[in-house]
């Protein structure tokens, strides 16, 4: 992308646009919504792994079962298999222009610490939750499988899926045995020494967290695959399964999450291993929702492409600039709810919060828009590809970044 003005025929994150496909951008436009929704619920209170309060009303209840059942762990893993995916859909298309690997593994290196620089930042100052860092530290623990076969992916899938169920499981009984009845993760503020205490200390923490205590790795091997297979890249041609991927991911996906879902409405209360086993099993299944979710997002993208409505191309601007109004939705969330800032956090359940993701989501297609209208990139994308490439090749726009 571009640092300024118009871009041409060079779409952002430097893809020429006849080269853009619509489901990669479409599913981050969306997923982007889903992460918000997720932010806002942890300052509302209503964090994964926690119980609603007694006397909470019926539409509440409703809400937060829905969000256990369809987003909680679902929008995290189609972001980090999309991540996976652009990573590599860059390696082939570098090595189709003639790129030596060594090139290519710096470029890979180079992009993944800043992502661990930007997610650093941005934990400090804004979420200590955040998932930029994590991806940072997959992209260093797992490029080297970028350049490996076929084969030494499903290898390390095969490697990585009993590790995960073993791990996720016991992060979920500790969850469970830690957490309180009400409530879940909460935000450090920014007004005593110890909100910045626990906030420096989440930097390191967090992301190697979210690597053991989620299944991070096996989900962006899994975009590996997918992004060699050019699975979004052309869904007429993987048509049918796209299908089978999105109609089993997703069945899958909701049967793993719905004890979960009864849990967090307090419609039933197991004893703490049984509680931390039914988390795992949301979380584990989270992995088939988020390759669920993506496929169905590649199956809309054939309806939407030949004729793209202006709905359809503020989402799809959006998911170009991913980097940017991650960053954006993030803070605005914050600053909202955040309970040291305008505090709406404090008075509000799981509508409530997800009213306000959505509308900074909305917020956000509108900005998008008027850059998709402009010609201008996003920002921080901008950045990010300036501080890889360097300036000399972000000026003459001869460097690919991958499409996240």
């Amino acid at each position: 992308m571009t640092a300024s003005g118009p871009v041409g025929s060079v779409g952002y994150g430097g893809t020429p646009q006849s080269e853009r496909k619509l489901a990669p951008d479409l599913a981050r436009g969306v997923m982007l919504l889903l992460i918000a929704m997720a932010y806002a619920g942890v300052y509302a209170g209503v964090a994964f792994g926690g119980r609603l309060p007694e006397g909470t009303s019926v539409a509440d209840t409703v809400a937060r079962f829905v969000v256990v059942l369809v987003l909680d762990n679902r929008a995290f893993p189609m972001f980090a298999v999309l991540y996976g995916y652009g990573l590599a859909w860059m390696v082939a298309r570098r090595r189709r222009a003639g790129a030596a690997d060594s090139e290519i593994r710096r470029l890979v290196r180079r992009r993944s610490l800043l992502l661990v620089a930007f997610g650093s930042v941005h934990a400090l100052l804004v979420f200590p939750g955040e998932i930029l860092a994590s991806y940072g530290l997959a992209g260093l623990v797992l490029g080297w499988l970028l350049f490996r076969s076929d084969r030494a992916l499903s290898r390390t899938i095969a490697v990585l899926v009993p590790c995960y169920v073993v791990t996720v499981t016991a992060a979920m009984v500790a969850l469970a045995a830690a957490a309180p009845d009400v409530g879940g993760y909460a935000v450090p503020g920014y007004t005593t020494a110890a909100d910045w205490s626990m906030r420096l200390s989440g930097v390191p923490f967090t992301p190697i967290f979210i690597a053991v205590a989620y299944p991070l790795l096996l989900l962006v091997v899994l975009g590996f695959r997918a992004g060699r297979s050019g699975l979004l890249d052309d869904p007429s041609r993987h048509r049918p399964l796209l299908i089978r991927i999105a109609v089993g991911g997703i069945s899958i996906s909701l049967l793993g999450a719905l004890p979960a879902a009864l849990i967090a409405i307090d419609a039933v209360r197991p004893g703490i291993v049984s509680t931390g086993a039914l988390l795992a099993l949301q979380v584990l299944t989270g992995v088939f929702g988020g390759a669920g979710y993506a496929a169905a997002f590649g199956l809309l993208a054939l309806r939407l492409d030949a004729r793209r409505d202006p709905i359809t191309r503020a989402v799809s601007a959006v998911g170009q600039r991913s980097l940017t109004f991650y960053l954006f939705n993030s803070v605005l969330v914050a600053v909202v709810l955040h309970h040291d800032l305008l505090a709406v956090g404090d008075r509000v359940d799981s509508i409530g919060a997800l009213a306000v993701a959505t509308a900074v989501w909305l917020v956000a297609l509108t900005v998008a828009a008027w850059m998709d209208r402009t010609g201008r990139p996003g920002p921080v994308d901008a950045l990010l590809r300036r501080l890889v490439s360097g300036r000399r090749a972000h000026d003459q726009r001869a460097v690919d970044q991958p499409r996240t």
